[in-house]
């Protein structure tokens, strides 16, 4: 699935209690099954308003990040968990993957507006409408449990089709670009 770019990106966007996180681990489990090697990347919004708390309070390395380090790395023979302060969006975040991990595909939650392809997770026509007036771009595709208009520029799977929809966008791919159709207005 690997192109000669870098991995390959499956982005999934949707509102909160959506199943984002439920479709992510699907495609996980199914892509390490296929032998590919994945990455997870979860954007968390909430902390781009507020103060993370990602670090166990009292820590060492939150007591490191609080005199300045702007990188922190808790790491033992069997990995490491690199955590960075330095300001950024999706192409930050996945130039770091690729700096620290050789990975297929990278399976990245959230970032409805951000420009790689994605999966819209959406419960029904109100959803829809509201992530695409929410700025959402790159669809490529949507999951929902039930909808599935009829004539839809995008193809509509279903929760429990992640090996189908893995299939689709690995098929799909092209030089590491999806060929996203537009979505409509």
């Amino acid at each position: 699935m690997r192109d000669v770019e870098g991995p390959v990106i499956l982005g999934i966007a949707g509102f909160s209690d959506s199943g984002k996180s439920c479709l992510a681990e699907a495609l996980v489990q199914e892509a390490a099954a296929r032998g590919l090697r994945v990455a997870y990347l979860k954007h968390d919004g909430h902390a781009d308003e507020a103060p993370d708390d990602w670090e166990k309070l009292g820590s060492d390395t939150a007591r490191q990040a609080a005199a300045g380090a702007s990188v922190t790395m808790v790491a033992s023979k069997r990995g490491f968990l690199l955590r960075s302060r330095q300001e950024g969006g999706f192409p930050e975040w996945f130039a770091a993957i690729r700096a620290v991990a050789d990975v297929d595909v990278v399976i990245a939650e959230g970032g409805k507006r951000a420009a790689h392809a994605k999966v819209a997770v959406v419960r029904g026509e109100g959803e829809w409408t509201q992530l695409l007036a929410a700025g959402a771009v790159a669809i490529a595709a949507v999951v929902s449990p039930d909808w599935a208009p009829m004539g839809f520029p995008v193809p509509v799977f279903r929760p429990h089709q992640a090996a189908d929809l893995l299939a689709w966008w690995q098929a799909r791919w092209r030089q590491g670009a999806l060929d996203a159709p537009m979505v409509p207005e």
